[in-house]
């Protein structure tokens, strides 16, 4: 939201308002007299937007975040292959497996080789 400076007209007084910008019209009484005589001094307006870091802290902060979901994209990405690498041993294994006689499948299980 920008912050519009103001002077009064019927006091001299001034100061800062910061104004959403559908109320940028709506008339303004001066604090001081209370009155409607006010004209914007020409100026810098400044603003900000919600959740935009505006600290290094704040933006490192951000950073760190993005960088967490980089790193665990990475992870998932690891170990989506090394799943993939344990069911192709596992259908391997299993294909030996079948292959055996009876007596062999027996011996396999209580000794396991």
């Amino acid at each position: 939201m920008p912050e519009y400076p103001y002077r009064c007209l019927a006091c001299q007084h001034t100061f800062s308002d910061i104004i959403p910008m559908k109320e940028y019209k709506t008339r303004r009484k001066c604090p001081e007299c209370k009155k409607y005589k006010l004209e914007r001094v020409l100026g810098n307006v400044t603003g900000f937007v919600k959740g935009e870091a505006t600290t290094l802290g704040q933006l490192a902060e951000q950073n760190t975040k993005k960088m967490g979901n980089y790193e665990l994209e990475k992870k998932q990405r690891n170990d989506s292959k090394e799943l993939r690498k344990a069911k192709k041993e596992a259908r391997k294994s299993q294909r030996e497996i079948n292959k055996m006689t009876p007596e062999q499948k027996k011996k396999y299980i209580l000794e396991g080789d």
